[in-house]
């Protein structure tokens, strides 16, 4: 597959903003995103159906694909980010006209929902996107400085090699020691699982994954990586990511409670078993100091170190 990287951001450039899932739920939050880039010095345009909703999406498949279509096609538009996931996102895949995105190759960022599009963008075209803070979810709701200068880190660096690395009082912790190399994939585990059987699944063969999610119990975090693993997926990685997991662990008001079992004691149960160098804790996906990972960048991951590096991903 020849790998497209996008074109780096800098400041004046013009950066689109649509909603391939869910509509924003507060308005204030948009407006606020949109702010904090104009403040940073880009100009910023909202796409047609942006503020539209039909059921809980940003409209119907037609009017968020338009969208999507018209961000990658406008010559005047440098990057596209989401407004927010939620849901739905999967819906438009088969509308998705991925020739025009590998003819208007750019920066695109989302996570959560927005997993299954850019799962699909990178399987089909090979352009590098970004799973990181979205406009009105993270930069509408927050001025972290470590997720803002991570995120321009990785969307402006051409020349060195990035370590993803947390904030200090952040640790990882090795699953399964070694090292590897390889693209990276995955994104929320719940959209990798629900992808399986369709033909936008993830691709795992020499992949380095990465994964996290939210508002999941412990035993459905189990179930999509026991999906995972027996359709084959995860024997096939070269290293995995795992993230935080927040909101994810049972409550006294559970049934499961009782146990006493964690969410980590249910991840080493399926992953320690592979052999496959694997850490836990990498801060990205739905926490407040989040990094932003490349989909599709090349990484080398030292498990035993805890140490993730990412080549530039952008020209």
């Amino acid at each position: 597959m020849d790998i497209l990287k996008p074109n780096k951001l800098v400041p004046g450039d013009t950066i689109a903003v649509v909603s391939p899932a869910s509509p924003s739920l507060t308005p204030n939050h948009m407006e606020r995103g949109i702010e904090a880039f104009q403040q940073m010095g880009y100009r910023v345009v909202t796409s047609q159906h942006v503020h539209y909703r039909h059921l809980l999406f940003a409209g119907d498949e037609k009017a968020r694909v338009s969208d999507i279509h018209a961000a990658f096609q406008d010559k005047s538009v440098q990057a596209i980010i989401c407004a927010r996931g939620g849901c739905g996102t999967a819906q438009i895949l088969p509308h998705i006209d991925f020739s025009l995105i590998a003819k208007n190759p750019k920066i695109f960022v989302g996570y959560s929902d927005i997993t299954a599009l850019q799962t699909a963008i990178f399987n089909a075209t090979g352009l590098v996107s970004f799973y990181g803070p979205m406009v009105a979810s993270d930069f509408g709701k927050s001025h972290n400085r470590y997720k803002i200068k991570n995120f321009f880190k990785i969307l402006t660096e051409t020349q060195q090699t990035i370590e993803l690395k947390n904030p200090p009082s952040k640790k990882m912790i090795t699953l399964y020691p070694g090292g590897a190399e390889g693209r990276l994939a995955g994104g929320c585990l719940s959209v990798v699982a629900a992808s399986l059987g369709t033909r936008y699944e993830i691709e795992t063969e020499g992949r380095i994954l990465f994964f996290e999610d939210t508002d999941e119990q412990p035993h459905r975090i189990d179930r999509y990586l026991t999906h995972l693993i027996q359709a084959g997926k995860l024997q096939k990685a070269k290293g995995i990511i795992f993230g935080p997991f927040p909101k994810c662990e049972y409550l006294a008001r559970d049934n499961y409670f009782k146990f006493k079992v964690k969410l980590l004691d249910l991840i080493n149960e399926r992953i320690v078993p592979l052999g496959i160098p694997s850490i836990y804790g990498l801060q990205f996906g739905h926490v407040t100091n989040k990094l932003t990972i490349p989909f599709g960048g090349y990484a080398s991951l030292d498990a035993t170190s805890c140490r993730v590096f990412v080549e530039p991903c952008v020209v």
